[in-house]
């Protein structure tokens, strides 16, 4: 980890108590940025050696300070810094994962809503391989996932035709098939598995042909599982057209720390 010239310091408006450093971290760097959980390794980005905050370039100029979120529409919700220590357990009120101890979340303090920066990244809006006839709107809603057959979380996508179509689906199950070792459809929350698969209404699906062949892998962290989602092809589309291309830069990282 190499500190640049203390001109390439910047003030952070999520950690206003110090300037953050910018610096290049080595390719054997085990610091992990505070926003996306990401590594930083081999990237440029800015550090708090007080407070031990790190952050990706990318990230420090994509997540803005206020932001407003569908899944939250009532008010805006702000960029805050989680305890580094504490007995409060923080928990992501759109994917029901942990928030790790010293990361970024956004917030609306008036009704104690917290979600993961990335999760704001998700399309509201996406067409999905299993189901590519019709968009799929993220909701809140019930019911059984139609690719796994898994009870869903509060958060699903289901089919944008009202009424005439019941095919909804677990965020993990959006993108089709997992690939390599990779475990998207593992956790018993908002990543739940499929350990039987078959039809939908007595039919069987196209996201059988996605996951019949697939088996559970050892559950990676829920971080490294929500940025592999953001980059399959079907949620990085959308998430293009949604950002007017604005959030390439943060894919772009994503994209590099897992290869």
């Amino acid at each position: 980890m190499h500190p640049m010239a203390p001109s390439h310091g910047r003030h952070f408006f999520a950690h206003p108590q110090h300037p953050l450093l910018r610096t290049h971290y080595g390719r054997e760097s085990g610091h992990i940025c505070d926003i996306c959980r990401s590594q930083l390794a081999g990237f440029a980005g800015y550090r708090c050696n007080a407070c031990d905050i790190d952050v990706h370039e990318a990230c420090a100029g994509y997540f803005k300070d206020s932001i407003a979120f569908f899944a939250h529409p009532w008010h805006s919700l702000t960029l805050s810094r989680i305890p580094a220590a504490g007995i409060i357990r923080w928990t992501c009120d759109l994917c029901e994962e942990e928030c790790a101890p010293g990361s970024f979340v956004y917030r609306c303090v008036r009704c104690m809503f917290d979600v993961h920066p990335l999760c704001t990244m998700l399309p509201q809006v996406v067409r999905s391989p299993p189901h590519p006839g019709h968009d799929l709107c993220m909701v809140p809603s019930s019911g059984q996932c139609s690719a796994c057959h898994e009870d869903l979380p509060v958060w699903q996508y289901v089919c944008g035709r009202a009424g005439a179509c019941l095919f909804r689906l677990h965020i993990a199950c959006v993108s089709g098939a997992p690939s390599g070792g990779d475990c998207m459809i593992a956790d018993q929350s908002f990543y739940a598995g499929a350990a039987q698969l078959g039809g939908f209404g007595g039919q069987t699906t196209a996201a059988s042909d996605y996951y019949s062949s697939y088996s559970v892998a050892a559950k990676p962290s829920s971080s490294t599982r929500l940025a592999k989602f953001l980059l399959k092809e079907s949620f990085r589309v959308a998430i293009d057209a949604a950002s007017g291309g604005s959030a390439s830069p943060v894919l772009d990282v994503l994209q590099a720390a897992f290869n």
